[in-house]
């Protein structure tokens, strides 16, 4: 008889230990009753009976079913999952089950349908097939063998019958596939980037941190693609993080250009739980060769992962602001020391934390400094000062339009871009002052034109316009400012002949949607992309040459000390989107403050200048990469049951030894009320990263959250 120990679902440090007649492995499957119901729990270890003093035996309840051996979470990954819990302060069970795919945390039976590896290619057979695309996909398979999924893609879904039917005529036959390293089509590099791929590659096999900061359209993808190619060739998997969902579709489109016999396994949070645990199981059966997700993919276990590679590391997308707030890029970091594997953090705008890393040794620096494509220069940036050149009701000015107009008629693409969806910030009444708050949160409510609706971009909430001021009852209200909406409808007066897409999260909100304006772009159907940041990531536009920025200084004066670096790199990043190929670029950022030193850097592409500045600022203040911080962060539906928790933590606090870390007297949140709740911080600081979560691990020991009051601790947090 085994005493097993099992690790739940349930905010708690300590596991729970039940019976068994043998001993299991660890990360194990099991089913027991707990309170009545019966719940999933992980083996965590086993333990002789006989040795098992916690308790009294007769006191411990039997295990009720063992789950599929082949479900067992690794022990890298739960290796992972206990750093991670240890580190950002969460409870390991809570940590597990936030790793695992949604249908692993169920009692459910697991469908192992094999993965048919077959693949057909065409015979020397004469017979023609009827209909355009069935010729079509003989003429593919006379050039190479495909698998019934790439077929059913050319086909549609009769694929499997077809097949059959072609196989009976002898038009196809099965062949073995070519190894997935298999690369078609591959460019050739230019000297820069064979540099790069050189070094790297007599880094493959062991532990190396390489930061590749390489301009907008230097190439950066095709590097990753040759890298891929030699770790497939020694049939090791690679793990591919991306920032967004909306990266991956054109990302695995080149992959799989490139790599047409590599499985590749796609892990966001769009895909169904079925895909999702589909994609678990192949990575860890080691038949996906390439993996390619979110920030969720960290934690995807493989049989022999050989290169991890972290696209747009500077990303704030790559950290979780709720539950286990763990950020992906430093996991997979860590990741990569415990397999002994490389791994490439890449961007055009490394985030300060990376770089400090490789001033102080820990990364090594590999540099794309040209365009990749010949004859592409980065885009000439020009600020147009709004005191000189004011900006009409739909916040662009004149220049701008201009610019607009001839950028249309030589038929380029060009790019708006507001930083703000919805048609207006908030609506109000003149006459009292009333203004659309949100009844949730203690924010405004925007105003959405289409569904004349005001939503609040925070909780969720919407309503309909009220006909008239719900203070006052005067009839007319008005708009103040402008976001996406305004803009387009205000460009399709202007310009009644273009064609114009807004791109924002309420134009994307489908699977398919930003697909489908991803072909748009590329088939040249769309004249003006009036969006948000969500076009400054990583897209390649080659008719893209004019790009408009609007509304872009709040974030010069904002409270957060990271403003500056986050506005830095969304426009370097926008800008980045203009002249990748033949065609000159140009960038047009309108301001009130062109001389401030972020817009000149901008201007003048200084990078290093921007770092250098910031690093100074940083230094001087004693703000991170140079300090550590954590945020002890509180909330609750009773506004004075938080002030009563805040007092206590401040006394609390105050009571354990504290002689090198830094307390901050907690207080209200930036944005007070959110989602019906109140909400309040409290920052703890530290030049010593042990002391700092020496004293988190007492502090937390003492902290009591109960039904009326939340409290969860962010370690590195992005907003303070």
């Amino acid at each position: 008889m085994y005493v097993i120990n099992l690790i739940l679902d349930i905010p708690l440090r300590n596991g729970y230990s039940y019976l068994h007649n043998e001993a299991l492995p660890q990360g194990t499957a099991v089913s027991i009753e707990l309170r009545g119901r019966t719940q999933i729990g992980f083996v965590a270890s086993s333990v002789p009976a006989a040795q098992f003093t916690a308790y009294p035996l007769d006191k411990l309840k039997p295990i009720l079913a063992v789950g599929d051996s082949n479900l067992i979470i690794p022990k890298h990954i739960w290796q992972l999952c206990e750093f991670a819990a240890n580190y950002y302060h969460h409870p390991l069970g809570n940590t597990l089950f936030c790793a695992i795919p949604a249908l692993l945390r169920k009692n459910i039976a697991v469908d192992y349908n094999s993965t048919d590896n077959t693949y057909y290619q065409a015979t020397d057979s004469e017979i023609k097939p009827r209909g355009t695309k069935r010729q079509q996909l003989l003429d593919t398979l006379r050039q190479q063998a495909l698998s019934l999924p790439q077929i059913r893609a050319i086909i549609g879904a009769n694929a499997s019958s077809l097949i059959d039917e072609w196989l009976a005529t002898g038009l196809i036959k099965t062949t073995t596939p070519p190894p997935a390293s298999y690369a078609h089509q591959a460019l050739k590099l230019n000297p820069e980037q064979t540099q790069v791929v050189n070094a790297l590659s007599t880094e493959l096999g062991k532990f190396h941190a390489a930061l590749l900061y390489g301009i907008t359209g230097s190439g950066k993808t095709e590097v990753f693609l040759h890298l891929i190619a030699q770790v497939l060739a020694n049939k090791q998997q690679v793990m591919v993080l991306v920032p967004e969902i909306n990266l991956t579709p054109q990302l695995a489109k080149r992959f799989e250009q490139r790599f047409p016999y590599a499985k590749i396994s796609l892990i966001n949070s769009e895909i169904s739980d079925k895909q999702r645990l589909n994609a678990w199981l192949s990575a860890k059966n080691g038949q996906s060769n390439i993996i390619l997700g979110t920030r969720l993919s960290v934690f995807t276990p493989c049989t022999n992962l050989g290169l991890i590679i972290v696209d747009e590391e500077h990303d704030d997308s790559f950290k979780q602001n709720d539950s286990l707030r763990y950020h992906a890029r430093d996991l997979a970091v860590w990741r990569a020391k415990q397999l002994q594997i490389p791994i490439v953090l890449a961007s055009a705008t490394p985030s300060l934390e990376t770089l400090y890393n490789y001033k102080t040794g820990k990364y090594s620096l590999y540099k794309l400094t040209t365009r990749a494509v010949q004859n592409a220069l980065l885009p000439q940036i020009e600020l147009l000062n709004l005191q000189h050149y004011p900006a009409n009701f739909a916040g662009i000015n004149q220049i701008a339009l201009e610019k607009l107009a001839s950028c249309l008629k030589r038929k380029e693409l060009a790019l708006v871009f507001i930083n703000r969806r919805g048609y207006a910030p908030v609506i109000t009444c003149y006459d009292c002052g009333w203004v659309s708050t949100c009844l949730r949160c203690s924010t405004n409510m925007v105003y959405h034109h289409d569904k004349h609706q005001l939503k609040c971009h925070h909780c969720g909430y919407q309503t309909q316009v009220p006909p008239a001021c719900p203070v006052c009852h005067n009839q007319y209200l008005h708009t103040i400012g402008h976001g996406t909406q305004k803009l387009e409808e205000f460009l399709a007066e202007q310009f009644p002949n273009a064609r114009i897409k807004r791109v924002d999260r309420d134009t994307t909100s489908t699977k398919k949607a930003w697909q489908q304006i991803y072909n748009d772009i590329n088939q040249q159907e769309i004249d003006i992309l009036v969006g948000t940041q969500m076009l400054a990531k990583g897209h390649d536009f080659a008719n893209l040459t004019l790009v408009i920025g609007l509304n872009l200084d709040n974030a010069l004066f904002s409270y957060d000390f990271r403003a500056s670096e986050d506005m830095f790199n969304v426009l370097t990043q926008v800008a980045g989107r203009a002249g990748r190929a033949d065609k000159a670029g140009l960038v047009l950022l309108q301001t009130n403050y062109p001389d401030h030193p972020v817009y000149q850097f901008l201007k003048n592409h200084d990078f290093n200048g921007f770092i250098n500045h910031t690093f100074q600022e940083r230094k001087a203040h004693n703000l991170p990469p140079f300090a550590f911080y954590a945020l002890v962060k509180i909330s609750s539906t009773s506004e004075s049951t938080l002030k009563q928790t805040m007092q206590e933590l401040n006394t609390q606090s105050k009571q354990i030894p504290h002689p090198e870390v830094t307390l901050y007297s907690c207080v209200p949140a930036v944005m007070y009320k959110l989602h019906n709740r109140y909400r309040a911080q409290m920052l703890i600081s530290s030049n010593n990263r042990n002391a700092l979560h020496h004293y988190l691990n007492t502090l937390e020991s003492q902290l009591k959250p109960n039904n009326y009051v939340t409290i969860a601790i962010d370690v590195d947090p992005l907003e303070v």
